[in-house]
């Protein structure tokens, strides 16, 4: 029989809700111990497996037969120190011994093959790279050509994509009609090269694309909250996006900046519908107790990792 999971639903407000959900995964492969599910944002789902914890977010999983994905957090790792302890970076102040075990021990939790993984790197611009079976393993367990790319975008199935953040934004882009996907590291740099609208006009070129099918998520990053800039970064912004909307000035010449809201207004100006752009809600500054963050934790900190994989079969979700 199916082994049972516990899904906890905390919304503010609401009493803690219990669902009954089902791991069919083969007796071998099964972990010593239950997942838990618990809802901590605006459709997101922390998973907790021992003491590893990552996330889901729920409009992804809907299409849970052809796409697989996370990201994690800081938590249950074998990393030490200003990385404790699931730092997914190597060019971190961690041993690569300790990425790999942590990467390993996350893939086996996700479902995913850590044989499959293509990792970009990173420079804080706007270059997507189209990935396929043969980029597999770069940036991971072999050289990678993948270089100043901060964003990968494929139609190859079994092809896991993963992207780095530490409060830059990881943007989730599926498109289920032509069964196409891109994963994108948008820091304030990225967000002001326009790095989503690069995608979306990469994709926009593959044949059969609508952009009204496709599904957005920008995951857990720093928020309005605590995004504080100074008057030269807040010039750019507002001579590239004149909406009041997206700043509020704040003591001795601040700003703070909504990111989040830059990318949706481009993603909506792009053609997606406004119900498709989902927002996690979650500062990453905010809730530095679960994620690592590059301003919360001073600069010393590990990284967190996005993935996102078309699946090689497509078979329907028990759950």
């Amino acid at each position: 029989m199916g082994e049972q999971l516990t899904l906890v639903n905390d919304q503010p407000g609401r009493m803690g809700e219990q669902l009954t959900l089902v791991n069919n995964q083969p007796p071998g492969k099964r972990n010593a111990h239950l997942k838990t599910k618990e809802k901590i944002g605006n459709g997101t789902v922390l998973v907790t497996d021992g003491d590893l914890r990552y996330i889901e977010f729920e409009c992804l999983t809907e299409y849970g037969d052809m796409l697989a994905h996370c990201m994690s957090t800081r938590s249950g790792g074998f990393s030490t120190g200003e990385c404790s302890s699931l730092n997914l970076g190597f060019n971190r102040n961690d041993s690569r011994d300790n990425v790999l075990r942590n990467f390993q021990l996350l893939c086996d939790s996700a479902a995913f093959d850590a044989n499959s993984l293509v990792l970009t790197n990173q420079v804080h611009g706007n270059i997507v790279r189209n990935v396929d079976k043969s980029d597999i393993g770069k940036g991971f367990c072999r050289e990678s050509d993948l270089t100043g790319v901060d964003g990968l975008m494929t139609q190859a199935k079994g092809v896991t994509m993963v992207t780095f953040h530490a409060d830059c934004i990881p943007v989730f882009l599926f498109e289920p009609g032509i069964k196409a996907a891109a994963l994108l590291h948008s820091g304030w740099r990225g967000t002001l090269k326009s790095i989503v609208k690069q995608a979306l006009e990469q994709m926009a070129q593959l044949p059969g694309f609508h952009a009204d099918r496709l599904i957005a998520v920008m995951g857990p990053s720093i928020g309005s909250c605590c995004f504080e800039v100074g008057e030269d970064v807040y010039s750019l912004f507002n001579a590239k996006h004149q909406n009041a909307a997206f700043y509020e000035a704040i003591q001795d010449g601040k700003w703070r900046i909504d990111l989040h809201g830059i990318i949706k207004s481009e993603m909506i100006e792009k053609g997606l519908r406004e119900e498709n752009v989902h927002n996690s809600g979650i500062c990453t500054k905010c809730r530095n107790d679960l994620f690592f963050s590059y301003r919360g934790d001073n600069g010393k900190t590990g990284s967190l990792a996005a993935f996102m994989q078309l699946k090689q079969t497509a078979v329907r979700s028990s759950i």
